[in-house]
């Protein structure tokens, strides 16, 4: 949404601190890690660079690697950022998205403090997590991962649990949801592996039992009074309430919102920035910002879709337009490919299933979210 003068309300702007991580997951698509940070000077021009883009909020994401190992530089940049966007009018709402190891106490009550949203990665129990989130030595990061879960929710953070699902540990998805509810998570991003392999058979099986699986604990959560939030089944929901995706909720790819590598290279994307050596899909620099035709030459081809895609029934509601999903599984950022016609397809029918059980029995909480109208 756009105010009078042309400008979006709400802009992202991604910071990668570090390109190094205290973990080496097998799946990371962020590449080698090395001690490549960010400088304060190249965040506080991402900041300024970012400020006159919007007219009402900056979405001030801190990434990585593992961002924590740059805490200092975090602190500094978001108070930097907090104090510029006041003089403007502009409301900074941060979030930092770690591995979770370097919670600590006093960490977590500063973030806090701040109202950032803290989103952890965990793929759930012990052996769906330590399946691929590993130290440099391969000891599973589990444990660790957890502890700072704990601290973080006893600090009084919003925690976001972002769970990626592998073929290694798809079946074990539904009980890994169980024991992150037990914790006392309620908000989870699903996000499968792209890159990996998804087409057997039997494989596929395992995944839709598990998203079945899914929509029965969320149902039973929500029964029950403590309801949580999922990715594949609330953002699918919404869609069917709105009509379909709306275009500001599509892919971006540097259009409206930045990804700053810590080169202070643009990037229309945080899963293009890899190592920062390919510069195919960068899109400009903090001192120069970004480049209209750049941007154009990412951004027009992924709005580019096959005619099968623009007939199907269900095109409003699928992510048919996420470029870099379309770019690990087929190599072309407008070509989406049949893993994620499934995965969509599947998502649809088990979060439509969902909303129509609670709908039909009146669930008053759940009803207020989604159909705040018909209360």
């Amino acid at each position: 949404m756009k105010q009078s003068d042309g400008k979006p309300r709400d802009i992202h702007l991604t910071l990668c601190l570090t390109h190094d991580c205290n973990l080496r997951c097998r799946y990371c698509y962020g590449g080698c890690k090395d001690r490549r940070h960010m400088s304060m000077d190249t965040g506080r021009q991402a900041i300024a660079l970012a400020l006159p883009r919007t007219s009402k909020r900056l979405h001030l994401v801190f990434f990585g690697g593992e961002p924590m190992l740059r805490w200092r530089t975090l602190v500094a940049l978001t108070h930097h950022a907090v104090d510029l966007a006041g003089e403007s009018g502009i409301e900074v709402c941060p979030s930092v998205t770690t591995n979770g190891t370097l919670v600590t106490r006093a960490r977590a009550r500063w973030l806090a403090e701040r109202a950032f949203v803290t989103a952890v990665s965990c793929d759930g129990n012990a052996a769906a997590h330590d399946a691929n989130r590993v130290d440099a030595e391969g000891n599973g990061s589990h444990a660790r991962t957890v502890a700072g879960i704990r601290t973080a929710l006893d600090a009084g953070l919003r925690v976001r649990v972002i769970l990626v699902l592998d073929p290694g540990n798809v079946a074990l998805l539904p009980e890994s949801v169980a024991a992150l509810q037990d914790l006392g998570v309620r908000d989870f991003v699903i996000n499968p592996n792209w890159s990996a392999a998804w087409e057997d058979g039997a494989l596929r099986g395992a995944w839709e039992r598990a998203y079945e699986q899914l929509g029965e604990l969320y149902v039973e959560a929500w029964r029950k009074g403590a309801p949580l939030w999922v990715s594949s089944i609330d953002t699918k929901i919404a869609s069917h309430i709105k009509g379909g995706y709306l275009d500001s909720e599509r892919c971006d790819l540097g259009r409206r919102d930045l990804v700053v590598a810590p080169s202070g290279n643009l990037y229309p994307c945080d899963r293009m920035v890899g190592e920062d050596r390919d510069g195919r899909w960068v899109i400009g620099h903090v001192t120069t910002g970004a480049d209209a035709s750049k941007v154009g030459c990412v951004a027009g081809p992924a709005r580019t879709l096959p005619a099968e895609c623009l007939t199907c029934a269900i095109a409003k509601r699928c992510r048919n337009r996420c470029a870099c999903a379309n770019l690990a599984m087929t190599g072309a950022l407008s070509e989406p490919s049949d893993t994620l016609c499934f995965h969509e397809q599947l998502s649809i029918r088990v979060a439509d299933d969902a909303a129509e059980r609670l709908f039909a029995e009146g669930n008053e909480a759940f009803i207020r979210r989604h159909y705040r109208s018909t209360v």
